[in-house]
């Protein structure tokens, strides 16, 4: 259990994707903090990861990620219930496919914010937990469509972009702090399920340009993110780790 005793916060962590990374840390041994806007789900989470866990493993906490005393509560929390916060998962975001025409500045801003402002928040409340322990690790969620672009998506792909950016400078600033900052670029994460003939085509066209053959499930990605967030990925810092299946090369 390599993460055991680790403190790990998971924004986004109530549902989806969010949700699989916060429980199979825990099951690494991880005490992970479950940080959402959604703080019935993740109640509901937490309390069933400790279920699982029969033990204190988990705790939620209600976070709006574009709010500075939101993300800094949230690290006040980590710390009130588990005493370190060892590494946050940046995970939080909103992916919404807008005609570039048709987004107007407010949305665009939002979009921005609830993307890659709250990287720098939720990465700024951490901070001094992490630089008084001597050591920490963040790890941001990107997107592979940030080597390729797509349209209708030019805001998020932009606020990914950002985040490509962030963790290569930030990984330089803290590297000597004991910090590293890394981050993982995930393709489309098709969830099973039955597909309308559109979605059945679109993941065709996906599958078929990727190396591995098949969807890609939320399961993928775990073993990219417990290796950043365990001491095995020490001497890793400012890298963007891709796993889409070779859809993408970089």
């Amino acid at each position: 259990m390599k993460l055991i005793n680790k403190t790990v916060i998971v924004t986004g962590g109530a549902n989806g994707i969010g949700r699989v990374y916060a429980a199979h840390l825990c099951s690494l041994g991880a005490r992970v903090v479950v940080a959402d806007i959604d703080f019935e789900n993740a109640e509901e989470t937490a309390a069933t990861l400790n279920e699982a866990s029969r033990r204190p493993i988990a705790v939620a906490v209600r976070v709006d990620v574009t709010s500075p005393e939101d993300t800094a509560r949230m690290s006040e929390v980590a710390v009130e219930n588990f005493g370190t916060i060892d590494v946050l998962v940046n995970n939080a975001g909103s992916y919404p496919h807008v005609e570039f025409e048709d987004i107007d500045y407010e949305a665009w801003r939002r979009v921005i914010q609830i993307n890659l402002d709250s990287v720098f928040l939720c990465s700024k409340a951490v901070l001094p937990i992490m630089k008084a322990q001597g050591k920490g690790k963040i790890i941001n969620i990107a997107t592979n469509l940030v080597w390729v672009g797509l349209p209708a998506m030019v805001h998020y792909i932009t606020a990914k972009a950002g985040i490509v950016g962030f963790t290569r400078s930030l990984a330089r600033e803290l590297g000597g702090c004991g910090i590293t900052v890394n981050a993982i670029a995930p393709g489309a994460v098709i969830p099973k399920g039955n597909y309308s003939d559109e979605s059945r085509s679109r993941v065709d066209m996906i599958v078929n340009n990727q190396c591995v053959k098949r969807p890609q499930q939320p399961e993928d990605l775990v073993g990219t993110l417990a290796y950043l967030a365990s001491d095995d990925s020490n001497f890793v810092s400012g890298q963007i780790i891709t796993v889409d299946g070779g859809l993408t090369m970089h």
